[in-house]
C-alpha cells in the first residue's frame, strides 16, 4: 500500500491536483507526525494569513498600481518618488490558497486586481489632488500562478526530505519510529527569498530551523536617509517620538561604524518598525514598514 508521503509527492507533481487539495493531505501528515510548524504553515496557506502577521516572501507580489477614472478607465498611479512607487507596486498577498485558485480560474484577463484600502485611497487622492473612488494593484496572473507553484514545490521538497529520512507511512498511518524520525530529521524548507527567510516544515523549533542573513548596511542607510527628513510628520501622524529618534540614531551610528553590530542593527530596525506602527495610516510609514520587514527577512 502506498504511504501518505509518497502520495503527497505524486500529487505535488500532478498539475491536475489543486494546491489546496495537496495542502489538506500535508495537514493530515503533519498532524499524524506531530509536526506543529508544518501544521501552522498549512493552516495559514489554507485559511489565509492574519492581517497583522508576517508572510513568506513568495507571497509578496508586484504589479501596477492603477486608479479607475470614470471617463478613461484604468490609469496608472505614478508618484515620481522611487520608494513610494515601489511600495504601492508591492502587494502582500494573505488570501487563502483556495481563493487565489478561484481568482485565476474565473479571471479572463492577464491580470488580477488587488484593491487598495479606503484609507490608502484617501491618502493618494490627497497627495495627487484627485478624487478617484477605486484603486487597485494589477498583478499579472502569471505571478499568482508562480505563488501557487512555490507552495507546491515547497510541499514536494518537504515530502522528499521526509522520505530520505525514512518516513513513508503505510496508508494514513505512521509508526512510532517514523514519528520520531520526522522530529529528528533535518528537513529545512526555504519558504522565502527576501532576507533568506527560512522555515522548517518538518521538525520542532531548534537552532537549525531559522537562519537569517546579514543585514545590508546600505539598505539600512537608505531607510534612515529616507525617514529622517519626515520625522516630524511621522510623529504628528502617531509614531512613537522617543523610539523613532532613538532607533534612527542607532541605525545611523551602526551604519557609519567600521564594524556594524548585526544584533544592534536588527534590534534598531525592529524598534523603528514598532515606532512607526502608531502611524500606520501614513503613506510614508506604511512604505517604511514594508521596507524594514524585507530587510529583516519577513
Amino acid at each position: 500500500m502506498q504511504g501518505l508521503i509518497e502520495e503527497i509527492q505524486r500529487d505535488a507533481m500532478d498539475p491536475t491536483v489543486s494546491v489546496s487539495t495537496l495542502l489538506r493531505k500535508v495537514k493530515v501528515a503533519a498532524s499524524k507526525l506531530n509536526l506543529a510548524p508544518a501544521e501552522t504553515w498549512v493552516e495559514h496557506e489554507l485559511n489565509g494569513y492574519p492581517p497583522d502577521g508576517e508572510i513568506p516572501s513568495y507571497r509578496t507580489l508586484s504589479g501596477r498600481p492603477m486608479a479607475l477614472n470614470p471617463y478613461h478607465g484604468w490609469i496608472p498611479i505614478i508618484l515620481n518618488e522611487k520608494q513610494l512607487d515601489r511600495m504601492l507596486s508591492t502587494c502582500p498577498t494573505k488570501q487563502s490558497i483556495a481563493s487565489l485558485e478561484a481568482l485565476i480560474k474565473e479571471n479572463e484577463t492577464n491580470f488580477v486586481q488587488f484593491p487598495l484600502s479606503p484609507g490608502m485611497i484617501a491618502q493618494l487622492n490627497g497627495v495627487m489632488n484627485v478624487q478617484f473612488g477605486t484603486m487597485a494593484v494589477h498583478i499579472p496572473t502569471i505571478s499568482v500562478h508562480g505563488l501557487l507553484d512555490a507552495v507546491r514545490n515547497a510541499v514536494l521538497e518537504w515530502a522528499l526530505k521526509l522520505e530520505r529520512a525514512g518516513v513513508k507511512g503505510e496508508g494514513l498511518s505512521f509508526s512510532r519510529e517514523e514519528r520520531q524520525l520526522a522530529k529528528d530529521a533535518s528537513t529545512i524548507i526555504t519558504i522565502g527569498s527576501i532576507g533568506s527567510m527560512v522555515g522548517n516544515l518538518g521538525s520542532h523549533n531548534t537552532s537549525s530551523e531559522i537562519s537569517g542573513s546579514q543585514i545590508s548596511v546600505s539598505q539600512v542607510e537608505d531607510v534612515a536617509e529616507q525617514l529622517r527628513p519626515h520625522a516630524q510628520l511621522l510623529k504628528a501622524a502617531g509614531a512613537d517620538a522617543d523610539l523613532l529618534d532613538e532607533s534612527l540614531a542607532e541605525l545611523v551610528k551602526q551604519a557609519s561604524s567600521a564594524r556594524p553590530d548585526q544584533t544592534k542593527l536588527r534590534s534598531a530596525l525592529t524598534d523603528l518598525r514598532n515606532a512607526l506602527s502608531g502611524a500606520a495610516g501614513s503613506l510614508i510609514a506604511s512604505g517604511a514598514m514594508t521596507m524594514i520587514s524585507k530587510i529583516l527577512g519577513g
